[in-house]
């Protein structure tokens, strides 16, 4: 274990090395939160304050101001490192060492978004403040308890996401430009942008069944209260259940890649 430590500790450590780009990829969130508070303030004077989309004003706004901050801690950006070590020839290193490079990979990861996980404690704890003497938004203690845990799923199930298809590097020599396309496509039906309920019931009911909304939608439904206690336990669970799915298909599309991977460079 003490590889994926140092692992761990490396992620930390690159993370904190550049600390302008870090504080600036941290703000870069702040202007569409502005811009998405805007609309939807306009949208519900509109409507004479009623809920919509099974959101109040005040559960809205503190979706689209958690969303942003949500989305930015999940996205890991495994599928360029990855892409980037197997056209460089790179993950001939890890092949002839006793590593597991998936493992490997997560734990660089987690260290990465570390400082960025605190951080975001710290600014969503500030954000519901604000909220609570701004709009009135009441939360409830036991609901930011079980938000944090199922953040940190979401940031994992999303990495096992952006794995299985970055595995796609080994059957594709360019595909940088399809990451990007797919990674905007999965952070609005995910719910990164707004509720999924705004796509209707008919999507409402299947993202029950896929990971995608596991990742942003369903932890802020827990921190919003939109869903129970008992429910949010249920939300852990799956995650926990769609993390081992992806987690052994990503195993399975790795040792299939390999098959067809040939070491240059590097």
């Amino acid at each position: 274990m003490e590889k994926y430590k140092t692992a761990f500790l490396v992620g930390i450590s690159n993370s904190m090395e550049f600390r302008f780009d870090f504080f600036m990829n941290l703000l870069s969130t702040v202007f569409p939160i502005i811009m998405q508070v805007f609309i939807w303030i306009c949208v519900y004077s509109g409507s004479g304050g009623d809920a919509m989309y099974g959101y109040t004003f005040p559960q809205m706004i503190m979706y689209v101001v958690v969303a942003g901050a949500v989305s930015k801690f999940t996205n890991t950006g495994v599928e360029y490192t990855v892409n980037e070590d197997i056209h460089s020839g790179g993950i001939a290193k890890y092949l002839v060492r006793p590593v597991n490079y998936i493992g490997f990979r997560l734990c660089d990861i987690v260290g990465n978004k570390f400082a960025s996980m605190v951080t975001m404690v710290f600014l969503t704890l500030g954000a519901l403040a604000v909220l609570f003497f701004a709009v009135d938004f009441v939360i409830v203690p036991a609901a930011v308890l079980l938000f944090f845990p199922s953040l940190v799923l979401a940031a994992v199930l999303n990495f096992f996401i952006f794995f299985c298809l970055s595995t796609l590097a080994f059957w594709l020599t360019e595909i940088g430009n399809f990451f990007h396309a797919i990674s905007v496509v999965i952070m609005v039906m995910s719910g990164g942008v707004f509720p999924v309920s705004v796509f209707g019931a008919g999507y409402e009911t299947i993202s029950r069944y896929i990971p995608l909304t596991y990742t942003i939608n369903y932890p802020i439904q827990i921190l919003s209260g939109a869903v129970g206690i008992r429910e949010a336990a249920k939300v852990l669970c799956i995650q926990l259940v769609w993390i081992f799915i992806l987690a052994v298909l990503a195993k399975l599309s790795w040792n299939r890649g390999l098959k067809k991977y040939v070491a240059v460079g590097g």
